[in-house]
């Protein structure tokens, strides 16, 4: 694995390659920097026996682009992972978004949390939206946070967002 994180091959990466999360092959959750999901992932994370966890890794850094999903995440949010692997996670916010809540939630994992809840309004690609109960749990190379593993649960349709 490489210790420095190259956002443009991850961009380029080929969607087959990262769909290798589908395996049951994961890592220690420190780790050095991931190039796909399957390597982002701690080892007691399974993806593949998670079909109702919708899982998303991003960069822990600017925009939070996302490096992967799972397939759960694919069909609540209807994105195919090759059409998101570089993209910011601006694209699952909208108006009805906690931005409030999701900011204090990445700031409490920064200060030391170990994983984070927060209730928010996102978008599918078709612009519906869903209430997303949202968990954040960082990533660490050397004790240094590099990504986020988000877990996402469909709460049922509607808007606002509220701490929790």
């Amino acid at each position: 694995m490489r210790k420095k994180l190259h956002r443009r091959k991850i961009r380029k990466a080929d969607a087959a390659h990262l769909a290798q999360v589908r395996d049951d092959s994961t890592i220690n959750s420190d780790v050095t920097v991931p190039r796909t999901l399957d390597e982002a992932l701690p080892k007691d994370l399974s993806i593949r026996n998670a079909d109702e966890r919708a899982i998303v890794v991003t960069e822990a850094t600017g925009s939070f682009n996302m490096i992967g999903c799972n397939k759960a995440w694919e069909n609540l949010c209807g994105f195919a992972e090759c059409e998101i692997v570089g993209k910011d996670s601006s694209v699952l916010q909208g108006p009805d978004t906690n931005y409030d809540g999701l900011r204090d939630a990445v700031s409490r994992l920064f200060e030391g949390e170990k994983k984070v809840n927060v209730v928010t309004t996102n978008y599918r690609k078709d612009g519906s939206k869903f209430r997303n109960y949202l968990t954040l749990a960082p990533l660490k190379e050397n004790g240094k946070i590099t990504h986020f593993v988000a877990i996402l649960k469909d709460i049922g349709s509607g808007s606002g967002g509220m701490k929790q």
